[in-house]
C-alpha cells in the first residue's frame, strides 16, 4: 500500500486501480475499504496528506508535534519477530551504515572502536539506492558510526527523498549543521533516533568521552523539534547512567520525545565481549525496572508477554533476512547492525537481488523456527525473552547463534517476577 504513493496526490481509485494489480484475488470493494482505513490512521499520525482536491493534499500541513498524541516513554524490546507486514519474505527495509567513522567513543558501543573508520563509497551508496527501490523498498535507516561525518550526507538525504523513501536517520546529532537541517526538513518522512544518556552534562560526556556532546545533542534536539521532525531518543542504561537514566525519561515526557530506555546492552560484533563490564549487574537491572514501573508499563510488558507466548513453534526466530538486512559502510550485507561477523553477501560483488534471492545464508535464517531452542520452548518466562541470535552470536566464543547465555534468562526471570508482584500488590492476582 505505501508502494502505490508518491509524493503528487492522486485520488483513491487510482491507488486502488495500481494495488490491485499487487492484491490479486481481492475484490475492489474490499481492498478500497482495508487502503482507506490504512492511509487514514497514517494521516492522523501526520506521515500523509489527504483532501478532496489536489491543491488540498499539497497544501496540508503535517500536525505539529506537540499536536500529536505522544508516548513519550517506551518499553525497548529487541524482538525482531513481530509480523507486521505478514508471512511473505520480501524486502522492504534496508540498514545503510553511511559510516563506521564516529566522532563518539561510547563506552557501550557494539561497533569495536578499531573499526571506526571507514565511510561508504559514495557511488556505491547510489547504487544500492537505486536498486533497493527497484525491489520497492520504502524504508532506509542511515547509521554508523555517525552518519552525519560523510561529506555526501545532505545529497545522501536528497536521493532518499527523490526516490520517495521514507527515512530514519540514527545520528549523536552534535554535527548537524543549518544546511543539514534544511534537507532533512524537506522529506516528511524523515525520522531522527539519538541516544541521550543522562541529563548530567558530565555522565553524558563521560559515556561518549566527548567532552560537550551532551549539550550539542540535547540542544539540537530541541531544534529539530522545533522544525516538526520526529524524534526518538534511545537511552540505554549502563554502569554509568543507571542513577540518572530516569532523568532523560522525565524530560522526554516534558518536551513529547518518545524515549525507549534499554537496560541490557549487548556485546561487541567482535565476540570479544570488551564492552560488557560496562553491563548493569541483575541487581542493578532490577532497579532499573523498578524505577520504570507504572500501571501503563505493566499492561504493555503483559500485552508483549501473551503475543510471545502465543507464538507457534513453527513460527520464524526473527525477521531478519525476512523483511530487511544491513550493509555495512564497506559494502558487505549482514543479517542486523549488531552482527557484522556474519556476512551474507558484498555489494561490491552482488546486486540486492542476488543477495536477497540466492544466498544460502540467507535461506538458511529465513528457515530459523523457534522450535529449534527447545530450551526456550515450554519457559515459564518466555514471555518477557527475547531469543537474540546476533546476541547469541556475539556473546558466544565461536559464534553459536543456539547457545543462549544464562544471564539473559535470569533477566527474564527477574522481569516476569517483577510484573508479577506489581500486579499482585496492585490488586491483580493474574499471572503469565
Amino acid at each position: 500500500m505505501l508502494a502505490a504513493l508518491d509524493k503528487h496526490p492522486k485520488s483513491i481509485d487510482e491507488i486502488i486501480k495500481e494495488l490491485t494489480d499487487i492484491f490479486t484475488g481481492v475484490e475492489f470493494k474490499t481492498l478500497k475499504h482495508d487502503a482507506i482505513e490504512f492511509y487514514l490512521f497514517l494521516t492522523e499520525e501526520g506521515y500523509l496528506s489527504t483532501g478532496e482536491t489536489y491543491q488540498e493534499c499539497l497544501h496540508s500541513e503535517r500536525p505539529k508535534l506537540s499536536e500529536r498524541q505522544s508516548n513519550s516513554i517506551t518499553i525497548q524490546t529487541k524482538d525482531c519477530s513481530k509480523e507486521v507486514f505478514g508471512k511473505s519474505d520480501f524486502l522492504r527495509s534496508l540498514h545503510i551504515e553511511v559510516a563506521s567513522a564516529c566522532n563518539e567513543r561510547c563506552v557501550h558501543c557494539y561497533i569495536p572502536h578499531a573499526y571506526k573508520n571507514a565511510v561508504i563509497d559514495s557511488s556505491l551508496f547510489y547504487s544500492i539506492l537505486k536498486q533497493a527501490r527497484d525491489l520497492n523498498v520504502v524504508n532506509v535507516t542511515l547509521s554508523g558510526g555517525e552518519p552525519l561525518l560523510h561529506p555526501d550526507i545532505i545529497n545522501f538525504l536528497a536521493r532518499c527523498r527523490e526516490l520517495d523513501l521514507s527515512v530514519n536517520v540514527l545520528s549523536n546529532l552534535t554535527l548537524l549543521t543549518d544546511e543539514i537541517l534544511a534537507e532533512m526538513k524537506k522529506n516528511p518522512l524523515l525520522c531522527i533516533q539519538t541516544s541521550l544518556y543522562s541529563m548530567e552534562p558530565r555522565v553524558h560526556d563521560s559515556i561518549t568521552h566527548l567532552v560537550g556532546s551532551f549539550e550539542k545533542t540535547k540542544n539540537n534536539l530541541l531544534r529539530l523539534q522545533g522544525e516538526n521532525i520526529p524524534l526518538q531518543i534511545s537511552c540505554p542504561v549502563m554502569k554509568q547512567n543507571k542513577d540518572s537514566f530516569i532523568d532523560v525519561m522525565q524530560w522526554g515526557q516534558r518536551h513529547a520525545i518518545s524515549v525507549t530506555v534499554d537496560p541490557v546492552i549487548f556485546a561487541t560484533y567482535d565476540r570479544t565481549c570488551s564492552n560488557l563490564k560496562e553491563r548493569l549487574s541483575l541487581e542493578e537491572i532490577g532497579a532499573v525496572i523498578d524505577k520504570q514501573l507504572s500501571e501503563t508499563y505493566v499492561h504493555a510488558m503483559r500485552e508483549m508477554a501473551q503475543e510471545k507466548i502465543g507464538q507457534t513453534n513453527e513460527a520464524p526466530i526473527c525477521s531478519i533476512c525476512r523483511y530487511n538486512f544491513c550493509i555495512s559502510a564497506t559494502g558487505y550485507a549482514f543479517p542486523c547492525v549488531g552482527w557484522q561477523s556474519n556476512i551474507i553477501g558484498d555489494l561490491n560483488r552482488q546486486t540486492l537481488r542476488e543477495i536477497w534471492e540466492t544466498s544460502e545464508k540467507v535461506q538458511t535464517l529465513r528457515q530459523i523456527k523457534r522450535k529449534q531452542f527447545p530450551r526456550c520452548v515450554t519457559c515459564e518466562d518466555r514471555g518477557y525473552c527475547t531469543v537474540c541470535m546476533m546476541s547469541n552470536a556475539n556473546e558466544s566464543p565461536d559464534g553459536d547463534i543456539f547457545c543462549i547465555d544464562s544471564f539473559h534468562c535470569r533477566v527474564a526471570a527477574m522481569t516476569h517476577q517483577r510484573i508479577d508482584t506489581f500486579r499482585d500488590t496492585d490488586g491483580t492476582t493474574d499471572s503469565m
